[in-house]
């Protein structure tokens, strides 16, 4: 390995925090209106992940990014599998 070039396990760590800040606010809000459904309020409905957003902007950015959080072990996972040690150390390497 030459000086300049980054260990595995920065690189890797480098590519997970670079796919976690990529995940969007789409996907935890299909992930709230799983979990929630619509919620009826009168005659009227609204997805979980609308009433939060709106109602609580400061509590929806905190459950995003946990939800960002929670998605880390998942992805850093996929990282691994994609590229191994061996095949980091022989060049191989992920977009920059």
């Amino acid at each position: 390995m030459t000086d300049d070039k980054k260990s595995y396990d920065d690189a890797v760590d480098d590519e997970v925090e670079k796919r976690v800040e990529a995940l969007e606010e789409d996907g935890y809000d299909e992930w709230l209106d799983e979990i929630d459904g619509e919620i009826a309020v009168g005659s009227l409905t609204f997805y979980a992940s609308d009433i939060i957003k709106n109602c609580d902007p400061v509590a929806y950015r905190c459950g995003f990014c946990d939800y960002q959080d929670s998605m880390r072990e998942s992805i850093e996972d996929d990282v691994r599998d994609e590229v191994s040690e061996d095949d980091y150390d022989d060049g191989s390497i992920w977009d920059e």
